[in-house]
Order: structure tokens, then C-alpha cells, then sequence
């Protein structure tokens, strides 16, 4: 049975540098950061293999997004997820330091560079 985007609750866990994803209590994701030189660097995410296509990693990727848009904090990503997840989300696009390119090749990236 597929939870409803309610079942998922996020919190932010400073000292191991975690987003937690967690349903009915238990952790079953995570999204990790780093700081380095006043930017946030979203570098990964993981969810259980069984908790896949659930909407975790949506509810991880908006909980983060939405903190540091909160701290007006600019966001270097190279989380794969989170960065096709921002291109379908683009009320993130002014949070996200887009300019200095942190996006490693996404779906997108590949669509336009297929030409390469």
C-alpha cells in the first residue's frame, strides 16, 4: 500500500548533516549536506529499496529545499534526485545557486548534450 505524502514525516538532523525521511517512526531515507563557504551543498540521497517510488525522495527534496529557501542560504546540488526534482519544481529555481553549475548530469543534461 502506497502512504499518503502525509505518511512521510522529514526532520533535520544538524549534527550528522541529514534530511531523515521517516514513516510510522522509522527512518527509511535520508538526503545528505554539507557547508562549506557560506553555500549548502546537497551531495546525496538514499531511500530503502522497499520504500521506493513512495514519494520519499520527493518529501526529503522539498522539506530541504523549502529550510534553505527559509535561511535565503544558496544551494549547490549534485544530488542527481534533487536536481531533476528542482527542474519539475522551478519555484525552487531562486534558491538553487544555478549559475556556478554544482548539477552533475541529470536527465536533462544528457538530453542536451545526446548531440556531443
Amino acid at each position: 500500500m502506497k502512504p499518503s505524502p502525509a505518511a512521510v514525516e522529514v526532520r533535520k538532523d544538524e549534527t550528522t548533516r541529514l534530511y531523515e525521511a521517516l514513516i510510522d517512526g522509522q527512518v527509511v531515507g535520508n538526503l545528505a549536506y554539507e557547508t562549506t563557504g557560506g553555500r549548502v551543498l546537497l551531495t546525496h540521497s538514499y531511500v530503502d529499496r522497499d520504500q521506493r517510488h513512495r514519494g520519499v525522495a520527493s518529501a526529503l527534496a522539498r522539506y530541504a529545499l523549502e529550510d534553505l529557501s527559509q535561511s535565503q542560504t544558496k544551494v549547490g546540488i549534485y544530488c542527481g534526485f534533487v536536481a531533476d526534482y528542482v527542474q519539475n519544481h522551478p519555484e525552487f529555481n531562486d534558491a538553487v545557486d544555478i549559475s556556478r553549475s554544482a548539477f552533475i548530469a541529470t536527465r536533462t543534461a544528457r538530453d542536451t548534450n545526446s548531440g556531443r
